[in-house]
């Protein structure tokens, strides 16, 4: 069996790692986004609730 690996030059290494780089900083701006967002949904759901009315019994 034949080795059939390709060898990359180092600019087509430097392209990839700057794809990787710009995957994982998308992945983590998106992370943070939803974040973020849950947690502003999260207060207004909160502060939108009011404390239930009682009333005398009778």
């Amino acid at each position: 069996m034949s080795n059939d690996m390709v060898t990359l030059t180092e600019k087509q290494k430097r392209a990839q790692r700057s794809r990787s780089l710009a995957l994982a900083l998308a992945l983590a701006a998106f992370v943070v986004v939803v974040y973020v967002g849950t947690w502003a949904k999260i207060g207004a759901n909160h502060s939108s609730q009011t404390a239930p009315v009682t009333r005398p019994a009778q």
